[in-house]
């Protein structure tokens, strides 16, 4: 092996030696922390959610008008979407799952203002909610008709005296207890029953650590702005979409229909930035990726031309086409290596920074493994080429003078 002659050659070029190690490295770190930050964005946006959200539609429409009768309008629009042959269920809502819009509150174990509160983000709903946001009650119950409230003409309603509360709630107010059953008490100090328990639900904001901390309320408020959930049936919702808002309009034309969408379609902006990142971040990949082949093969080529005769001599000595090229990708892969141990160490210490500065998770070290392998391969395959032309150099050039 020529490990020391190439060693040699190389110290005589140390600046252009260093320059293309300090590039790999450099390329090594930022790659991996962008590879690694990419698959956290593709974990946080496949993580479950609970729902049907393929077949959900969220309705958003106000009234318009002092006589408007928002009361009898959510009651014939329900009646309508729940009549509709598409629709398996439908259901009001304050605010949209995923949307980044919701209201959030505290519950307490003990009727004390000095206990610290449990933050949750509450949905108010009628009892067909469960069934519409396709959640899984794996204990309790549903909501009885009779016990969802509705706001009485100029007055307000008491509290509900019963909510459904997710897992994630549950094992967050009663840690050591099953929760179904319990009694939790509102900011105002209003006691409130959980009668039934859902194994999972995501809430409003997605880049809230307690996304799957929530609160089903049985209460309906009918003001003029109203939000409706439909669950279509399957394979039943791009139909359902051109139909509902024509359908709607024409119950009442006194109010301004906002919009009928797609829930994926909201959810899918809720990540938006995200999936910004990841674009930006990929097309750094790449570019990164381009530019240390490039530089590999210039430093190769200039490496070939600058030997041409100590090739020539080298053939003339008996060295076959495949030693020039053994050569040649053996200095490329000292070069890589140097540069890679470096990019080893920077890419702990980038990695160290942001799991400390932005809480990202710990690098998982399979990843910087992964991108040595992957740039000892594009490497050896940007310097083959001007190995391979290395050794088509012939061993008359030995003879000849400068």
């Amino acid at each position: 092996m020529e490990i020391r002659p190439i060693l040699s050659a190389l110290s005589r070029h140390k600046v252009g030696t260093f320059l293309v190690a300090l590039q790999i490295a450099v390329s090594l770190a930022v790659m991996v922390n962008a590879a690694f930050i990419i698959q956290a964005r593709v974990e946080k946006m496949n993580r479950p959610t609970g729902m049907d959200i393929g077949n959900l539609i969220a309705i958003n429409l106000r009234g318009v008008g002092t006589d408007y009768d928002g009361f009898a309008n959510i009651r014939r629009d329900l009646d309508m979407l729940r009549a509709h042959p598409d629709v398996q269920s439908a259901t009001y809502i304050n605010h949209f799952p995923l949307s980044g819009s919701g209201s959030g509150t505290g519950f307490r174990t003990q009727p004390d203002e000095n206990q610290t509160p449990i933050m949750t983000a509450r949905y108010n709903l009628d009892d067909k909610g469960v069934e519409t946001l396709g959640l899984n009650l794996v204990r309790g119950r549903n909501f009885y008709p009779e016990e969802v409230e509705y706001r009485p003409e100029g007055g307000e309603p008491a509290p509900a005296g019963v909510v459904i509360v997710t897992q994630a709630l549950a094992d967050e107010l009663f840690p050591d207890e099953d929760a179904l059953g319990k009694t939790i008490y509102w900011g105002d100090l209003e006691p409130t029953t959980i009668v039934g328990i859902v194994d999972h639900m995501q809430g409003s904001w997605v880049n809230w650590d307690g996304l799957d901390r929530n609160l089903l309320h049985p209460r309906v408020n009918p003001w003029e702005n109203a939000k409706y959930m439909v669950r279509a049936k399957p394979g039943r919702r791009d139909a359902l979409l051109r139909d509902l808002e024509t359908e709607l309009s024409a119950l009442n034309q006194n109010r301004v229909i906002r919009y009928v969408r797609a829930h994926e379609d909201i959810v899918n902006e809720s990540y938006a930035v995200d999936r910004v990142m990841m674009v930006i971040l990929s097309s750094v990949i790449v570019l990164l990726v381009g530019l240390t082949a490039l530089v590999i093969v210039g430093l190769a080529s200039y490496f070939v031309s600058q030997r041409t005769k100590q090739i020539g001599t080298r053939r003339a000595l008996g060295a076959t086409r495949a030693d020039i090229i053994r050569y040649f990708l053996v200095e490329n892969w000292l070069i890589t290596t140097i540069g890679a141990v470096f990019g080893c160490a920077l890419t702990v210490a980038v990695g160290y920074v942001l799991e400390t500065t932005f809480d990202l998770p710990r690098l998982d070290w399979r990843y910087l493994a992964v991108a040595v392998l992957a740039l000892w391969i594009v490497s050896q395959a940007a310097a083959y080429w001007p190995a391979r032309r290395a050794s088509n150099v012939p061993p008359a050039v030995a003879t000849r003078s400068v």
